[in-house]
Parts: C-alpha cells; structure tokens; sequence
C-alpha cells in the first residue's frame, strides 16, 4: 500500500491521479491517495487462479472514489504452445473477505495475435472500474483473486486500486450478495433454479437501493446460445416486473481495439472482444432503512437446441445507499477527445469540438454545465452545455464549442488539454474536487489542401460510404458507390485552412476486407492519396497503410478490416516544423538504405529514423541531425541493419523541431533483393505531353529509358546517369504520341523493370 501525501513528490496523483498514473485522465482529490497494488503483470496460463494478498485502508477515513486499475498485457509463451493470447477468453477479478465473495470486475480478452497491428508482443491496455460501492468491504486485510480458466496462455494481468480521499456522492450503507456462478441455459432444470428469489431487508440510514447485476452469454448450441443470440432477463421487485434488458451487444464492429485477429465483429450475448463487461444498474424503488423486499432475475424461457452448452456467466448485488451528500454537484469522469487513453482510439487524434462525460453526482436535476476548457498554458475557452436533463447519478456525453487552438497546432505535436466544470444550473457546484480534468493527447494530422480519397468497393458496394464534413457538420464532399470491384477516384479540394472529418461506414460491419468471409466479399480497399498520386496519405486510426510502389499499390493484413467504419480528423494548413518533399529507400540483401529531401526547414532539429517489422508498431533505431533553418532543398541519407530478417520492412521518419513539436513522414516499405534502384513514382500518370521518374539508388550507374506502345513497337529512349539516392528524370516532347497505353522500361544492364502509364 502506498500513500501520496502533498508534501511528496507523488501528491499530483492525488490532483491528476490518471494523467500521472495511466497517462491520460486525471482526477482532483483532497489529500492523499492511496494505492494499492495486487497482481503485478503475473503471467497468465491454461486454467489457473492467481491470488494475491493485500492491505486495503482500515476504514478510518472516507474516499470519494475508489478506481481498480486492470492492465491486461501480453507475453510470449514458452515452448510451441499453439494459442498465444490469441482468443478471446473470460476473466474476473474477485475480492475475498473472511466473509464475503465479490466479483469486482470482469472483461473478455481480445483476439490479440502478435501479427495484429494493435497488439504486437508487450502490448497492454488499461481498463477502469469504479469500484466505490465496495468500499464497506474493500478494508484492512483481503485477497484477490484473478480467475483465469481458459485454454492457453499468452496475457499478464496486473491489478491496482487508487482510494481518493473525500466524500462520496452517497455513503453505502450495505452491500448482499445474491447470486453467483456459471449456469447452463435451456437445459431440463432450468437456470431459475440457481437464481431463485431472495428476501432482504434494507439496513439503517438507507434511503435507496441498487441491484447490480453482470451477465454474460457463453457457449453455443444448434441457434448460437448463449453467445450469438440475443435474450433477455426481467428484474421483480416484490413479485413485480420492474426493468427488462436484452442480453444482446451489437456494436462490436465499433471495438476500440481494432483490428484484432480473430472474429472480434461479430455481436455477442452482452459482450465484445477486448471490452470491460459492466454490471447493469436497476433501481429498486420505495427500498428505504428497514424495508422487507425480494428480488429477482428471471431469464426469456428458452429450450436449448441440438447440442452444445449454452450457459450464462453472472452476479447479482444490491447495494443500498443513504442520503446524496450534496444538492448540485456534477462530476467530471471522462475526457473522451482529445485524449490518448488506448480505451477512446477511434474516437482520436482529434480535431474540433471536446468530448467529455459528465455524471450527475447530486440530488438535483442537472439542466446546465459551464464548462472553461482548452490547451494547458494557453488561454482557455468557455462554453456552456444547456438542454440537459440529467438526474441524479446519470451520465452524458456533452459537446463543447470547437477547441480552436487544435487548427493550428503542430502535426503529431504531444499535448495537454484541461477541463473544468465552473457552473451548474447557473451556480456555483458544491464538489469543486471532481470538475477538473486533465488529458494528454497528439494533433490531428497536416493532410494537403489537395488529396484523392480511392475507394475500391468489393463485392457489396453499397455497404461502404465515406463523407468529409468541415466542423460545423456541412458534408462538402461523399462517395455512395453502386458498382462492384469498382475503383473510384474523388479529387478533393482546394480546402481551406482549418479541420475536417472523414467517416467511413460499413453498413455490414465487417470493414472493406476481413479474412473471415473473404472468400464472399473479395478485396475492397479505401485510402487517401496526394493529388499527384504519387504517395498514400496515411491514417492515424491503427490501420496498416496500403503501399505505395510506384504506381502500384498492394493492400497489407488488416488495413481494410475497420468492422463499422472509422472516423479521421485531419487539419490543412497546420503549422509544420518542415517541409517535406520525399521519403524513399532501397534494401539490399544485408541493409536498408534510406533516403529523404525537405524543401525547407524551420527550426528543425533531428530527423529520428524510426522502423516496424510489422508497418504499425514502430520503434527509433537511428537519428540524423538536420540543417536546423534553411530554404533550400536539403538532401539526407542513413542506412539500417535489421536485426530480425523479414521480406519486407516498413520505415517512417519523425521530423522533430527544437520546441518538441514533431510530425511524422509517409510509411515506406522496402523489399530485400539484390537490384540497385527501384521506382519511387512516375507523375503525372495520365500524362499529356512528358511525365517524371523517380529512382532510388544505392549506386552511382547509367540506367536507360525506353517507351514502347502495346504492341511492343519503340516510341522513345533516353540514356541518363543516375546517382547514388533520390534522382528524377523528366521525359519530355511526348506529344506526339498516340492517346492510350505506353509501356516504360527501366534497364541498368542488370534488372528491368517496367512500368504501365497512359497518354491523354
């Protein structure tokens, strides 16, 4: 157990407890906060429980709030053991008391192979649940449990506790426990048998009460139950049908962590693949202090169908509550965008309006929140939400007012950004200690004011739509497709400066291309690409970027399976550290030789030369200082040896200026062969009357040009001496070339290659 006090140097957990901790929320608290850590990264194998014994607080003061932090992670397992933290798989965290079981928390790993982009080896991801209501038991001497009763291994966990002091929203005044366990659905003896009715009587001071129940459908019979069906279950209070909710999760297309491996969009019975599983909340109205009541939970009836073992994973809990502590308080819990937490990915880099979500944590109806918000040491915005009608203990997404400062800062810089709630309904809040919070996050990236989105549709056409929007909703440009295996090409722009938002949506949920049907849908592809055509745009949404060759274009695992679609914030006109002109390289069979131009540099430090086996997960293996202030073109060279041998590596360079500020260059791939130069880009193609070509080299040599039309018969040659790098060669007095194909040949004596272009 550790504690933070305000003359330590860890205080500022008590003041940004996630933004220290987890790195991207942060919370106020008056005094310390107390950690607590139980499981610490242990390793997880086939069909274990992992306990571990810790010291809670004695109860002598009262928390505010108490947040279990689970770090899932990954590790490689020993020996050829052949599911690798590649499935999805249950666990749950339980406290033990000497009197009491609790199941605390619980989530379904992802389909997390170590060839996903998003989940390469020492991969982790960060999961939160409050856990205030447990407080009457989280106390003095306990142990918890991780039960892992799954098939392989593959995944560590690692749980800690962060108790912040203060007042809660509303004292618990007890917690019962009523059911517990894994149940077969649709056998002769039905699962009401094991969640029977049961009789309570409200403690002291209570005036309200909660059932929180967890449920989760598992195993597979002839119609999919309990996994793939959809049920529901009715709560009774006294006999009576209260609340009804369908056991059913249907956007599991719209995963934070995506892509993953295996079938992570098909909707499931309350879950998805690599998402926390949270307790349905159902009031229990008219419990107060004394009180006699029964609760139940009963199940759709169902009979189960052929064979197979449906079952439901569940706990049940009601939680009473004394009276709210305050009259008008609103509390601050997420900072959705802009932010960096793993857990909101699709929803950043961002650009434009701040998302956050608030809580009612009063006993008044909130209608108002006044919010003052923007970028840490710069000067900060207000805004007003208005229209609410957030009663007590509901949540809600708000909007604020577009965050201008976020169109002009530097691309790919790292930031921080602050909100604090100044006023509710017009008043002063009662609970200063939960308005404030903080979020790092990284800019939108700087797209051209020129760019084509292409889009290749599959075999359903209709199912994928894209649309650009400016910030204020307007559509200004969008793609409905109607052709199969079709390409279509929108030039975008002139844009003007400022932010926009490219959605694209699956109507089917399964991206462009995904493995699992393949076979049905064929190969469909969307990315954005420079109005010269000469280059692939890359997203920042975790999708491996479609390659660019010349004037070829291959589609790399994974970057088309985005399930329902994916959203991408991009700014024009943004301030650069540098201006850019080519990134380009050549391998060899031992090393890889790398290339790049800037037309201009602006207090431009270093260039970091960064690498990835995988074209996602990349990591710094070299630096080269740049000329620093210049406005001429600057030439720049650095070679790579690998340590692994790959047939193909992925390379980008992080161009980083003196003030921190930092952008990131296109993503090459280089395929290992014993030729001295390949093609970087033939432009225009089209063309009407001469185009360009540019070669890397990793030798001084003469190469010749020659043209031919499709029937083989030579139009054009040229000799030229190319030099070891970046080199371009016009080719040019082309207009008396008949309209159509033209075949180009590339000859050093020792390769050919040949490239297809078109005349105008």
């Amino acid at each position: 157990m550790k504690k933070c006090t305000p003359k330590l140097s860890c205080s500022l957990l008590a003041v940004f407890l996630f933004s220290l901790f987890c790195g991207s929320q942060a919370d106020a608290a008056p005094g310390d906060t107390t950690w607590v850590q139980a499981q610490n990264d242990v390793q997880l194998t086939y069909y274990n429980d992992y306990d571990a014994a810790v010291s809670f607080p004695t109860g002598a003061v009262t928390y505010r709030k108490i947040i279990m932090v689970f770090t899932l992670g990954k590790y490689q397992c020993p020996g050829t053991e052949q599911y690798c933290g590649d499935w999805d798989y249950t666990i749950q965290n339980y406290l033990f008391t000497p009197t009491d079981t609790i199941e605390l928390s619980r989530l379904i790993t992802p389909y997390a192979n170590a060839a996903a982009p998003r989940t390469p080896w020492g991969w982790k991801q960060r999961y939160y649940y409050d856990v205030t209501d447990y407080y009457p038991l989280l106390k003095n001497s306990a142990t918890i449990r991780l039960a892992y009763h799954n098939y392989s291994g593959g995944f560590t966990g690692n749980i800690r506790f962060a108790f912040i002091e203060g007042t809660p929203p509303r004292n618990v005044t007890g917690v019962s426990k009523l059911w517990e366990g894994s149940f077969n659905y649709g056998d002769a003896t039905s699962i009401e048998t094991f969640v029977p009715a049961k009789t309570l009587t409200a403690p002291a001071n209570t005036q309200s009460a909660e059932l929180k129940f967890t449920v989760t459908g598992h195993g597979s019979d002839n119609a999919g139950c309990s996994e793939f069906c959809s049920k529901y279950y009715q709560v009774k209070l006294n006999g009576a049908t209260i609340d009804q909710k369908q056991l059913w999760k249907d956007n599991c297309g719209s995963n934070n962590l995506y892509p993953q491996s295996g079938t992570w969009v098909y909707n499931r019975a309350n879950w998805c693949p690599g998402e926390s599983i949270l307790p349905f909340s159902h009031n229990l109205t008219g419990v107060t202090a004394g009180s006699n009541y029964s609760v139940d939970v009963d199940f759709e009836s169902y009979t189960k169908s052929g064979t197979g073992t449906p079952s439901y994973t569940l706990s049940g809990y009601v939680v009473n509550y004394g009276a709210y502590n305050r009259t008008l308080d609103a509390s601050l819990e997420e900072i959705i965008s802009p932010s960096d937490y793993e857990g909101n990915y699709r929803s950043n880099p961002y650009a434009g309006q701040p998302v956050l979500r608030i809580k009612n944590t009063g006993a008044t109806t909130i209608s108002t929140v006044t919010f003052q918000y923007g970028i840490v040491g710069q000067t900060l915005q207000t805004y007003t939400v208005t229209g609410l009608t957030l009663l007590s203990m509901q949540q809600a997404l708000v909007s604020l007012a577009d965050l201008t400062a976020l169109a002009s800062m530097p691309t790919s810089s790292t930031n921080r950004f602050i909100a604090t709630i100044t006023a509710v309904n017009g008043s002063v809040d009662n609970e200063p200690l939960n308005n404030s919070l903080q979020s790092g996050f990284v800019t939108a990236p700087n797209w051209p004011n020129q760019f084509y989105i292409r889009l290749r549709t599959n075999n359903f056409p209709a199912q994928t739509t894209w649309k650009i929007q400016d910030l204020s909703g307007n559509i200004l440009y969008q793609r409905t497709p109607t052709a199969a295996l079709t390409f279509y090409n929108d030039l975008i722009g002139t844009l003007p400066n400022g932010a926009y938002k490219l959605t694209v949506t699956d109507a089917n949920c399964d991206g462009l291309y995904w493995w699992a049907n393949s076979g049905s849908t064929g190969l469909g592809a969307i990315f954005a690409q420079t109005a010269d055509q000469s280059a692939i745009i890359p997203f920042t949404n975790g999708l491996p970027a479609v390659v660019q060759s010349g004037t070829s274009i291959s589609v790399t695992s994974y970057s088309q399976d985005f399930g329902c679609g994916f959203t991408q914030y991009f700014r024009v006109g943004a301030l650069l550290p540098v201006d850019f002109l080519s990134f380009s390289g050549k391998a060899d069979s031992k090393s890889n030789h790398l290339y790049w131009e800037t037309a201009k540099e602006i207090n431009t430090k270093q260039f970091d030369i960064e690498f990835s086996a995988t074209g996602t997960s990349f990591a710094k293996v070299g630096e080269v200082a740049a000329n620093g202030n210049t406005s001429t073109k600057s030439s720049y060279s650095t070679l790579h040896t690998p340590a692994i041998v790959s047939d193909r590596y992925y390379y980008r360079l992080k161009m980083v200026d003196f003030d921190g500020s930092f952008k990131y260059s296109n993503i090459i791939q280089l395929k290992p062969n014993l030729d001295n130069f390949n093609i970087t880009s033939i432009k225009p193609n089209p063309f009407t009357t001469s185009f360009s070509v540019t070669l890397t080299s990793i030798e001084e040599e003469t190469v010749s040009f020659k043209l031919f039309d499709a029937q083989g018969r030579l139009e054009m040659q040229k000799s030229a001496t190319i030099q070891k790098g970046i080199n371009t060669i016009n080719l040019d007095n082309l207009s008396g070339l008949p309209a159509g194909v033209h075949l180009l040949e590339i000859n050093d004596g020792n390769q050919k290659l040949i490239q297809k272009l078109i005349k105008n």
